[in-house]
């Protein structure tokens, strides 16, 4: 037996010894009568001198099973599309730039290309925007609360609005193969959020 434990053996020892020299007047407490002569002390301390010798036996506890990385880990997030608005937006402005007027909404149309990018994964929607595509915004499917939109280069493309909880909204223009990202979107949200959302309208 170890040093520890023979500490340990020893104080038991004197403890119990103690409760065998209870004092002769009677000693009330929690509600049963002590007195000097009863085997309380001695049936205590046989009870200790049982369980200390069962320590050496059950020293030696089996540890549980180490948690394997395959439970914890996470479903692989995988992207189902990624790049710039459709090129489809640049056919107006493109025309109309004949026009000085014309000119400004295709410059805007010329950076979109140039700078936005879309990305939508199994776990999130982001978009890189903003002069040089210095601005980067991403949301995750439990916080939309509803997404509408309108059909764009006949319905080649398409214009989407989703509200979040916060009240937010994100706006995405000229969304490439629109059809397809929609019902993956869809697919994603909340019951709740769905039924809030406009119906895929088909051909």
């Amino acid at each position: 037996m170890s040093a520890p434990r023979r500490l340990l053996l020893g104080l038991v020892l004197v403890v119990s010894h103690s409760l065998i020299l209870v004092p002769l007047r009677t000693v009330r407490q929690h509600g049963f009568t002590l007195q000097r002569g009863s085997s309380f002390g001695l049936s205590a301390r046989g009870r200790l001198m049982d369980e200390l010798s069962t320590l050496d036996e059950d020293e030696e506890t089996p540890s549980a099973p180490p948690v394997t990385a395959d439970k914890i880990m996470l479903e692989p997030e995988t992207v189902f599309f990624e790049g710039p608005p459709s090129w489809t937006e640049l056919v107006i402005p493109g025309i109309s730039i004949l026009t000085v007027i014309g000119i400004i909404p295709f410059a805007a149309a010329l950076s979109r290309q140039a700078w936005v990018r879309y990305k939508i994964t199994s776990r999130r929607i982001s978009i890189q925007s903003g002069f040089g595509g210095n601005d980067f915004t991403e949301i995750i499917y439990p916080d939309i609360v509803s997404v509408k939109y309108v059909y764009r280069s006949g319905g080649e493309a398409g214009d989407m609005v989703i509200e979040l909880k916060d009240g937010a909204k994100l706006e995405m223009r000229f969304v490439p193969n629109f059809r397809p990202i929609y019902k993956y979107i869809m697919e994603r949200i909340s019951p709740e959020a769905r039924d809030a959302s406009f119906d895929m309208k088909e051909d």
